[in-house]
């Protein structure tokens, strides 16, 4: 696997490529996951079985009229969770992402991938930068949903005004056309994590702008399937979960369950999509020519006589 990942990839052979890797690394993958997220997860379904469990309790039901449904998913302690699994993604994803990113790296190289511990170990020997940067490109993206919505009402307004018959599809090719535009640089952007974990700049963001030349397309093909592959995954989990007899806290914590295991693979997609232009930029050359011929460095240039 790793002489395929040193060569240039198509999005077909990317989605492989990472599957390959989930199935095979597939303990290693959870534990991380599960280290990083696990009590989280499992706070979240708690909760939200409890309010599964009351809203199907029809003795309690009927103790509420139809505008007091609020003060019982409140009771459920849903805000507080989603408030600390909104914490934990912030200060624990790029931990996680750099950490899957070290696995690929490992395997790239064909040494012995080390274990889910060792990888999250290596991953916050960078935590400051990985999180300042993280910050860094979520202000960014807040920067540009600011000026992509301002953008839009403001050229909303003016198609409407011009053109009063077809204004309306008019407006729904703005919206369409400003949301290209937030994933277009997204995408141009968010392989800053590979390169802060690396050491290669403090930032990242200039750096996965000039690593993303030219490869845009691909890279929205390829995560436009894998979302649609984790949405298919989902629906015929969530399908399957909804014909069994079964409900409250062990569903929540069925559909918990469904979420690790769907976790990493974009990740995955994310940390081999990141090599692949690596390769594209140079990298995979260098790494073959050495592992075919470790001793044949080029010899020094000879000494300029005064």
């Amino acid at each position: 696997m790793s002489q395929e990942i040193l060569k240039p990839m198509g999005i077909g052979r990317m989605i492989d490529v990472s599957f390959q890797l989930y199935r095979k690394h597939f303990m290693k993958l959870m534990s991380i996951i599960l280290i990083c997220y696990g009590l989280i997860y499992l706070l979240q379904a708690m909760t939200q079985g409890q309010t599964l469990q009351s809203l199907f309790n029809m003795d309690e039901l009927r103790n509420y009229s139809a505008g007091d449904l609020e003060p019982l998913l409140v009771e459920g302690g849903q805000a507080w969770v989603v408030f600390l699994f909104g914490l934990a993604f912030l200060f624990l994803t790029p931990v996680v992402v750099a950490s899957i990113v070290f696995l690929v790296h490992h395997v790239m190289q064909g040494k012995e991938v080390p274990s889910a511990l060792q990888l999250l170990r290596m991953s916050f020997k960078r935590y400051g930068g990985l999180l300042g940067s993280s910050i860094v490109f979520g202000l960014m993206m807040l920067g540009f949903i600011f000026t992509i919505a301002i953008a839009t009402m403001i050229l909303s307004v003016i198609v409407a005004v011009l053109s009063e018959a077809a204004g309306g599809v008019w407006v729904v090719l703005v919206i369409v056309g400003m949301l290209f535009a937030f994933y277009y640089f997204t995408l141009r952007f968010v392989y800053f994590l590979p390169v802060v974990a690396f050491k290669e700049e403090s930032i990242g963001v200039g750096r996965s702008w000039s690593l993303t030349r030219g490869s845009f397309w691909r890279l929205f093909g390829l995560f436009l399937v894998m979302l649609l592959i984790i949405y298919l995954l989902n629906l015929v989990a969530g399908f399957i979960l909804g014909l069994l007899p079964i409900s409250g806290v062990l569903l929540a914590l069925l559909q918990m369950l469904i979420n690790v295991l769907t976790a990493p693979i974009l990740y995955i997609a994310y940390a081999v999509s990141y090599f692949d232009l690596r390769v594209r930029d140079g990298m995979g050359l260098e790494e073959m020519i050495s592992r075919i011929a470790p001793d044949s460095v080029p010899p020094p240039p000879p000494p300029i006589n005064p």
